[in-house]
């Protein structure tokens, strides 16, 4: 219970997940209908509009993007070494369902303020996108410590792939710190000078040390010939 969702709640997730890809889809098909053939695609670090794209590229970019995600997270977990066996493949396809749908909605989020900017509305992409970012840390924080030892997902460093207890004590500290990464970019979201450097160096500065960390995890927990073992990768817990 304590790394993964109940079963229970797979198949709904799975329609929510749809359910976001057609929104992206209804919204692009309208707004094909409704932009002009040139539209912005880009913005720089002061709000202002420094690149322009197809309408094309405009609207049906985000929707495209999100299957192609979709498929490509799917395809990897599928195929990927099983570390841990298929109960760790299991619950990691459970948790990359709820990751892909806070994901996807901040790819939908993105594509409204695209569009919306497209048809005159006035205000700040930059903000919108930081705000957004700074949630979607928050939510990847609540959900990394629930996420077991594999090849694609993760904070994968040469010792977290090594061990099973420096995997999850380095994501259990990643989780929280990722969240701090968001609580610090809401803020700064507001402020159009830290739009970038708000959010940009907190992720770089919990980076690095949870790469440090992981090799200092590494040293601690398997001095010796047995690696221990700890909840909840306990099985006999």
């Amino acid at each position: 219970n304590k790394i993964e969702p109940k079963p229970a709640f797979r198949p709904s997730i799975d329609l929510l997940i749809w359910a976001i890809i057609a929104i992206q889809v209804i919204v692009a098909v309208y707004g094909f209908a409704v932009l002009p053939d040139t539209v912005p695609i880009h913005w720089g670090l002061n709000g202002q509009v420094n690149g322009y794209g197809s309408r094309w590229m405009g609207t049906f970019l985000y929707p495209l993007l999100s299957i192609g995600i979709y498929v490509l997270i799917r395809v990897l977990m599928a195929a990927g070494p099983r570390l841990g066996g298929r109960e760790n493949t299991t619950a990691n396809l459970q948790v990359v369902r709820i990751i892909l749908t806070g994901i996807l909605l901040f790819m939908l989020i993105i594509q409204l303020s695209t569009i919306a900017q497209a048809l005159g509305v006035g205000f700040d992409t930059n903000m919108v996108v930081m705000l957004a970012l700074s949630v979607l840390f928050i939510f990847l924080g609540n959900y990394m410590g629930k996420v077991r030892r594999n090849f694609w997902m993760g904070i994968r460093t040469p010792w977290t792939l090594a061990s099973s207890v420096v995997w999850e004590r380095t994501h259990r500290l990643g989780g929280w710190l990722f969240v701090a990464v968001g609580l610090i970019g809401i803020p700064c979201s507001f402020i159009p000078s830290l739009h970038l450097w708000g959010i940009l160096v907190p992720i770089i500065a919990v980076s690095i040390f949870l790469y440090i960390y992981s090799y200092v995890c590494y040293r601690q927990y398997t001095r010796g010939d047995d690696e221990p073992v700890s909840s909840p990768f306990d099985e006999a817990n």
